[in-house]
């Protein structure tokens, strides 16, 4: 390798991991605080960078806010399905493997509220702010790869018999997915709403719920 091949790789690997300290910042403080509220330069702050050198790197709030999606989206599909392969996913039946998507999104509740929370307040700002489809082609992608992964058990088990009905599966996983999602998320901001004598056991309550939607579908 040439000096200046060198310098330029040096290079490559600072801007990726000032674009990863950015996104992080932006994760942190719209995870806690929404969309809305936050300014390029609270991003900056947060991120040690000047606003200048921001822009360089983020034209706009809604292009890092899209990013960050994105971002978070790819962070915990990076830890949930090592672990699950590591917990003998591929051998379970169609069922089983359901259910062990079900417990990992559990963990995530109780692991990591924020990105629930985060992902609440993003659907809600693109909504909001009108984005079209092209802009999101990415965060779709991101979300399509979660989902092939849960319609493919869900195949699995109509299969070999552990799922019981003529089901659709890309409609029984709506059907199974969203009512769970959704109540991840709302437990998630009530947590950071209320006191903590007043909070659900926010885990036990998507456990029962897992519960009742796997009982629903089994054989």
């Amino acid at each position: 390798m040439t000096a200046a091949e060198k310098l330029n790789e040096e290079r490559e690997e600072l801007r990726n991991a000032r674009m990863e300290r950015i996104l992080q910042a932006a994760f942190s403080l719209f995870s806690r605080r929404g969309i809305d509220t936050i300014a390029m330069t609270d991003i900056a702050r947060q991120a040690e960078i000047g606003v200048a050198s921001l822009y360089r790197y983020y034209e706009t709030k809604d292009e890092i806010a899209v990013r960050t999606a994105v971002w978070a989206w790819g962070k915990q599909k990076e830890h949930i399905v090592p672990e699950l392969e590591a917990a003998g996913f591929a051998d379970a039946d169609g069922l089983g493997q359901l259910r062990m998507i079900l417990d990992k999104f559990v963990e995530l509740y109780e692991q990591h509220a924020d990105f629930l929370r985060f992902v609440s307040f993003f659907d809600s700002f693109a909504v909001r702010s009108g984005m079209d489809a092209a802009r999101l082609d990415g965060y779709a992608q991101m979300i399509q790869s979660v989902q092939h992964f849960v319609t493919d058990a869900i195949r699995r088990g109509i299969a070999d018999g552990s799922i019981g009905g003529n089901w659709d599966a890309d409609e029984l996983y709506f059907a199974l997915m969203h009512p769970f999602f959704c109540t991840a998320q709302k437990l998630s901001l009530s947590g950071e709403l209320l006191q903590a004598e007043s909070q659900p056991d926010g885990s036990r309550e998507l456990r029962l719920l897992a519960g009742l939607l796997l009982k629903a579908v089994q054989a």
